[in-house]
């Protein structure tokens, strides 16, 4: 019993943390996106006007994280004039607040009983403040400058995470986005 308590809550627990990731993906039903080989960044923007996203260390790990990904699924970095997409990403991070209500009102009039005898519930509502970071990874057709796929993924994000915490979530979250591309048909 005690291996299946000490082996089965870190389980749990992982499967809790990575369960907060919700990923959607959108596409042009219209665009053959079989016929994609090559791809080149869009520079021109910045990711997000919020700084804890646009600085160099963020910047790099999802350029990295979404190179690493593509690569792996046998599309080739390119020049942006012979690429057959372009590739451009953003990111924002959002306080939250969470509401709880547990509610002990039991039985008729808002009264419980047991063996002490009548005893009056009670509602109590919780707040929990959070950050939940967000992540959108464009493609778009290089000739009609059109976009043609967007995946997004959101998630709550940990309280003062190490750089390596940031650089794992970061490689999963591209990842599970990712995985959702192409749309329809297999990668060269």
């Amino acid at each position: 019993m005690k291996w299946l308590v000490m082996t089965g809550l870190p389980v749990l627990l992982l499967l809790t943390a990575c369960s907060s990731l919700q990923v959607r993906t959108d596409y042009d039903t219209g665009y053959d996106f079989s016929t994609l080989k090559t791809y080149a960044w869009l520079e021109d923007q910045a990711p997000s006007e919020d700084i804890r996203v646009n600085n160099s260390l963020i910047i790099n790990r999802v350029v990295n994280a979404v190179n690493s990904v593509l690569q792996s699924k046998g599309y080739a970095l390119a020049d942006k004039g012979q690429a057959d997409f372009y590739v451009t990403w953003f990111g924002g991070i959002e306080n939250r607040i969470r509401q709880e209500t547990i509610d002990t009102w039991y039985g008729h009039l808002g009264y419980g009983y047991d063996n002490r005898g009548y005893w009056p519930g009670y509602i109590r509502t919780y707040s929990y403040e959070y950050q939940q970071g967000t992540l959108i990874i464009d493609f778009s057709d290089p000739r009609s400058k059109q976009l043609i796929w967007r995946g997004t993924g959101e998630k709550y994000l940990e309280d003062d995470p190490t750089p390596e915490e940031i650089t794992q979530n970061i490689n999963q979250t591209v990842a599970a986005i990712l995985e959702r591309f192409p749309p329809g048909s297999q990668p060269p």
